[in-house]
C-alpha cells in the first residue's frame, strides 16, 4: 500500500512534467509563427512552463524539466530553436529557473513573486557565470555581462508577463486543488 502511495506522485509529476515540457515546446513555436525569432525573445515562452514546473513539482523535477524542454525543442524543431550555439547556456538558465523556483517555493516556502525573482536572479547569475567561463575558455568576444543586460532589456516583456502570471496560475490551481 505504501508503494503505490509513494508511486503514484511520483506518475503524476511525471505526466504533469511531460505536458510542462510538451508545452515548453509549442508555446514558443506560436510565438515564432506569430512574429519570428524576435518573438521568443522577447516574450520568453519557454520560460512560463519550465518555472510553474518548479513551482508546482518542486526543485527536482523543476531542473529535469528545465533541462530536457530546450533539449527536446531543439530535437522536435530540427535544432531551429533554441540554436545549437546557444543551447548549453540556455539549458543551464532554464534549469536554475525550474529547480531555484521550486527549492525557494516548495522547499523555503517564500512566497510566489519574491521565489520568481529570486529563481530569475539565480538563473539569470549563473548563466552570466557560464558564459565567463566560456568567454575566457573559447575566447568568445561578447563580455557575458553584456550579453545578460542585453537578454533582460529585451526580454523585460516576457519579464512582467512572469511575474504577473506565475502568481496568478498559482493562485488559480491552489482555488482548484491542483496543488497545496
Amino acid at each position: 500500500m505504501l508503494r503505490e502511495r509513494a508511486a503514484k506522485p511520483a506518475a503524476i509529476r511525471l505526466a504533469v512534467g511531460g505536458l510542462l515540457i510538451a508545452a515548453g515546446i509549442l508555446l514558443p513555436q506560436v510565438f515564432h509563427l506569430a512574429g519570428g525569432r524576435a518573438m521568443g525573445e522577447v516574450f520568453l515562452p519557454m520560460h512560463l512552463p519550465v518555472l510553474l514546473a518548479g513551482f508546482c513539482l518542486g526543485p527536482l523535477f523543476g531542473g529535469a524539466v528545465g533541462i530536457l524542454t530546450p533539449l527536446a525543442s531543439c530535437l522536435v524543431t530540427g535544432m531551429a530553436m533554441p540554436a545549437p550555439a546557444i543551447l548549453p547556456f540556455m539549458v543551464v538558465e532554464i534549469a536554475v529557473y525550474g529547480a531555484a523556483a521550486g527549492l525557494f517555493y516548495s522547499r523555503f516556502r517564500i512566497p510566489a513573486l519574491p521565489a520568481l525573482l529570486l529563481a530569475q536572479l539565480a538563473g539569470r547569475g549563473l548563466k552570466s557565470l557560464v558564459l565567463l567561463l566560456a568567454g575566457q575558455v573559447f575566447g568568445l568576444p561578447v563580455p557575458a555581462a553584456l550579453t545578460v543586460f542585453t537578454s533582460l532589456a529585451v526580454g523585460l516583456p516576457g519579464l512582467i508577463i512572469q511575474w504577473a502570471a506565475v502568481p496568478l496560475i498559482l493562485l488559480a490551481l491552489k482555488k482548484a486543488k491542483f496543488i497545496d
